[in-house]
């Protein structure tokens, strides 16, 4: 495949090994067509192999395992992930069975690898780490079913039912559900040499993350504010991010796909919350300093055909409307180039608004993101059949 048309995004990349690419909202097939090609590219061309999406990190496991060896059924696969309706989609479908094909294809000795970073569906992963400890700590595993855990709560499908049904708990509730998490991952923790000799270093490493996962899962659920649950969330999956970084190889290249908020290096703030925010960009940034691009996501107008849903033009205030102004159908913005005009650098150094899902976050272009990629018109995504008709169910 000819990538003259990628050269910016290569200039824009350069040396990185860490690559964030954003979006407005979860559900533009336009961004999501366009990311393809920017993973295509960074993959075939800038030897990138590790994706990593703002999605389920013990359920990841499922799909990783498919691109690896062809286990089991991508579509059941898809239709079954926690957030299916954000991921279940035609586009994402298209993105995955390339992973398949490049990795099938005997050509590329360096197999892509596939990981999620959400916290939000811990139950999948409560499973495999009761699976791990009946078979290294039989006794231990015994001792744990008679602790509390809250799995008849969760809903992994849904995880806005597992927030409020823990929200719902009385405090002395939530905070034997608190230590009994805390119990569970500082044990594990605490018999690394005994468990690693009844499994392997792998295995082990991995199902302590999983008990990471789930115990700040159960801090974001029982904690106090939106804005508290967000940043525990944020800070989570950042820590997520920078253990896969550490589980692999340091030549491995990453690529992370989540949400514009998600991928701000810079502070923001968003609609409804009177405080700024340091999210998980933030927290990479600080981490990872020139290893790391961030590339937002803008869009002018649309039209979700089925949902009699439209998006008027982005008003001329905001960093939307701005590029709009510009007249491209598509285009790839390097925040970070030289430019003399002082128009520009006051621009790009003040307050700036950009719209996101249902919300407006205000950020300061310059300290957020190395680049954006912006769609004048956008459709929606397409659901995969399951999900369809689920969709159609829920109406």
């Amino acid at each position: 495949e000819h990538y003259e048309d990628m050269e910016p995004l290569g200039q824009i990349v350069g040396n990185a090994k860490f690559v964030c690419l954003g979006e407005s909202r979860h559900d533009i097939r336009e961004q999501f067509q366009l990311k393809h090609r920017f993973i295509k590219y960074l993959v075939e061309e800038k030897d990138f192999s590790i994706f990593i999406l703002e999605a389920s990190m013990p359920y990841a496991e499922l799909i990783n395992a498919y691109l690896q060896n062809g286990e089991g059924n991508i579509d059941d696969i898809m239709a079954n992930m926690p957030g299916w309706f954000l991921w279940d989609t035609e586009e994402i479908s298209v993105i995955i069975n390339w992973m398949r094909a490049y990795n099938m294809d005997t050509e590329n000795v360096k197999k892509l690898q596939f990981y999620g970073i959400d916290i939000v569906a811990p139950a999948y992963g409560l499973n495999s780490i009761f699976e791990y400890l009946k078979k290294v700590d039989s006794g231990f595993y015994k001792k744990f079913q008679t602790l509390e855990f809250g799995q008849d709560q969760m809903d992994d499908s849904s995880w806005q039912s597992t927030l409020q049904r823990f929200s719902a708990f009385p405090s002395g509730d939530k905070e034997m559900l608190r230590n009994n998490y805390r119990v569970l991952h500082s044990h594990i923790l605490n018999n690394e040499s005994a468990y690693i000799s009844l499994s392997n270093n792998k295995e082990y490493d991995w199902i302590l993350r999983l008990a990471y996962c789930a115990q700040e899962a159960c801090r974001m659920f029982t904690g106090g504010s939106r804005m508290e649950m967000g940043l525990i969330r944020d800070s989570a999956m950042a820590d997520n991010a920078l253990w896969i970084k550490r589980f692999n190889s340091d030549d491995d290249k990453s690529i992370l796909w989540a949400h514009n908020v998600h991928i701000t290096m810079g502070e923001f703030s968003m609609t409804g919350e009177s405080e700024s925010i340091k999210g998980m960009g933030y927290i990479l940034g600080e981490e990872l300093k020139s290893d790391m691009v961030s590339i937002g996501a803008s869009f002018n107008r649309g039209l979700f055909q089925g949902q009699n849903r439209s998006f008027s033009p982005a008003d001329e205030s905001t960093m939307d409307g701005a590029f709009a102004k510009i007249g491209m159908k598509y285009g790839l913005i390097d925040l970070q180039a030289l430019t003399k005009s002082k128009t520009v650098i006051d621009w790009l150094n003040a307050d700036q608004d950009i719209q996101g899902q249902e919300f407006i976050m205000t950020c300061i272009p310059a300290n957020s993101f190395n680049a954006i990629f912006f769609v004048d018109s956008i459709s929606r995504t397409i659901p995969n059949p399951v999900s369809q008709s689920r969709f159609q169910n829920m109406n």
